[in-house]
């Protein structure tokens, strides 16, 4: 069968944006379409909230659980082997996943806030996005607070990242971490506690690593790693 990865792509997006557009009068709804052999999907919601799973290909396994109103999910998958898991336990959250080609791995949990004293705790509006082009990717990302925002693009075969954003009890989260990973063999950790930090990490090649590690208020770190074997720690806070 040949397939046409951009057009799926396209599809699951745009439903997803005509149905977030009737989610304030709308009970919960999940939609899965599934095209190929031996293929997993699991849906869990409660009211308000709307999910959607799309799968074109063989063993792919996808789990969108969502607790709290409002929320938006997305999973779509091409190829063999994929696995995606996305939980959201807060409101109002948006989860958004691709997965092109073979044997990646998305996992993206969106909760609200642990701290205690927070006097902005159980906003939520948290937003993830993860793209995954080639073989074996592998994504861990953990956004605790609100309004944090997090995207994700691995391109080619062997990357890692891990993302964690939580914020401090005296304030909103409001962390901001973007990723782009194109070659064979990269990984970044973007640790952020506090509130309004920003990690942007860009690598171009193969083998790099990259660790960024805010915490406090305001911090902002770049990375852009171009060749191969680079590597680079940043602390702030």
């Amino acid at each position: 069968m040949k397939r046409r990865p951009g057009l799926f792509v396209l599809m699951l997006a745009t439903t997803l944006v005509l149905g977030a557009s009737t989610l304030a009068s709308a009970e919960g709804t999940g939609t899965v379409t599934q095209i190929g052999l031996d293929n997993y999907a699991y849906m869990y919601q409660e009211a308000t909230s709307e999910a959607i799973i799309m799968q074109l290909g063989n063993t792919n396994s996808a789990s969108v659980e969502q607790e709290g109103p409002g929320h938006l999910g997305g999973v779509g998958q091409v190829g063999d082997e994929n696995e995606c898991i996305l939980l959201q336990l807060g409101q109002k959250d948006l989860a958004f996943s691709i997965q092109s080609g073979n044997e990646n791995y998305a996992s993206i949990t969106q909760m609200h806030s642990i701290a205690g004293s927070s006097s902005y705790r159980n906003i939520s509006d948290n937003d993830a996005f993860s793209y995954q082009s080639g073989l074996n990717n592998r994504l861990e990302l953990l956004q605790t607070g609100d309004d944090n925002t997090a995207s994700v693009s691995q391109m080619n075969n062997n990357n890692e990242a891990l993302v964690v954003q939580s914020q401090h009890t005296s304030g909103t989260g409001a962390q901001a971490t973007f990723i782009v990973q194109s070659g064979i063999g990269n990984w970044v950790v973007s640790q952020q506690d506090g509130t309004h930090h920003v990690a942007r990490c860009r690598q171009f090649g193969d083998t790099n690593s990259a660790l960024v590690n805010q915490d406090g208020l305001d911090n902002t770190a770049s990375v852009v790693q171009t060749g191969n074997s680079n590597a680079v720690t940043i602390n702030q806070g």
